[in-house]
């Protein structure tokens, strides 16, 4: 084992271990960070790791900013113990095969993966590498080449998620797929896993599995972690409906005519905020729950004291495009 896999297997054990102790947790998640970078002469700072990609379908963020959300700790912990779940789940499916996972959206590092190289042999793990920006798909080689990835790996691209057709030699037990900003907003995760899930033969585990937005009206969070009053679930992205949004969109109603939500009456006073909350099931157990990550914290839209009339309804609809997210106005 060379030194970098070494190093990548220490950092994984205590990522994937069933202890939580934060302070080793987030000491793990930056020297990870440190690892990678370090071994590919990685600098973020450097005006080439620093330019998002606007797309018809959601922005590609720049290599420094997807290098860094592996800093997310509880972010990278949970998918990582996620897709080891899903991998030893599919396996038992199906015994003396190994599991092929295409991971959409890598950034650099591939960091959600690539540390199950120390857990997985290649006869139990193949990689399909899918990423839009040419500055980190030529570091994710380096990677490959640096940790002795190369046998793990049936093939890494430089493509466009949304539209990449999958060939045959590539349909995937597992799609992972990483490419979300908080309430679905800004980057195109649901796009890529529309195009991905409705090309598949082989009814592949989603990764995360279900991702849930929902109209909220919050209060004072940071003091009482339970002020959070749902209105209405407002999308449940899982594969079932990823498929439905690439077939037959009409039949989503977040896509189509918007979904109704309705405050009767005037809240109490506490619940100071109306916004959007997000709830990820990575994968069975392993979920990120309010504030838990970057990806779970609130999306404040207005304050409660700009509505002055009840009963008040108020329409949600998601719109794919350059910039997607849901918009909302009252009717």
């Amino acid at each position: 084992m060379n030194s970098n896999l070494h190093s990548l297997n220490s950092l994984t054990e205590i990522l994937l271990s069933p202890e939580i102790n934060y302070s080793k947790i987030r000491e793990a998640v930056f020297s990870l960070n440190k690892l990678f970078c370090e071994s590919v002469s990685f600098d973020e700072m450097d005006f080439i790791n620093q330019t998002d990609i606007t797309t018809k379908t959601g922005k590609a963020i720049a290599p420094r900013w997807a290098a860094s959300c592996l800093t997310d700790m509880m972010r990278t912990r949970k998918f990582i113990l996620g897709i080891k779940d899903a991998i030893e789940e599919r396996s038992k499916m199906n015994p003396g095969k190994p599991v092929i996972v295409m991971y959409a959206g890598t950034g650099p590092f591939a960091s959600l993966l690539t540390p199950l190289v120390t857990v997985f042999s290649p006869a139990q793990l193949q990689m399909v590498l899918l990423e839009i920006n040419p500055v980190s798909v030529s570091f994710l080689e380096k990677i490959i080449q640096k940790f002795g990835m190369a046998e793990y790996l049936i093939e890494m691209m430089q493509a466009d998620a949304v539209t990449y057709s999958i060939p045959a030699n590539q349909q995937p037990d597992i799609i992972v797929s990483e490419t979300m900003n908080n309430a679905l907003q800004k980057e195109p995760q649901v796009s890529i896993v529309a195009n991905l899930l409705s090309q598949c033969n082989r009814n592949p585990f989603l990764i995360p599995e279900m991702i849930r937005v929902g109209a909220c009206l919050l209060g004072d969070t940071n003091g009482n972690p339970e002020a959070i009053l749902l209105l209405k679930n407002l999308i449940e992205l899982d594969a079932e409906t990823a498929i439905c949004i690439k077939n037959n969109p009409e039949n989503v109603p977040a896509l189509s005519q918007g979904v109704i939500v309705t405050i009767p009456s005037l809240p109490d006073p506490q619940y100071k905020r109306l916004a959007l909350c997000t709830d990820i099931n990575v994968f069975r157990q392993h979920n990120l729950s309010h504030n838990e990550s970057g990806l779970t914290i609130p999306h404040i839209l207005m304050m409660t004291d700009s509505l002055k009339k009840y009963p008040v309804r108020l329409l949600f609809q998601y719109h794919i495009k350059s910039n997607p997210g849901f918009s909302f106005r009252e009717v």
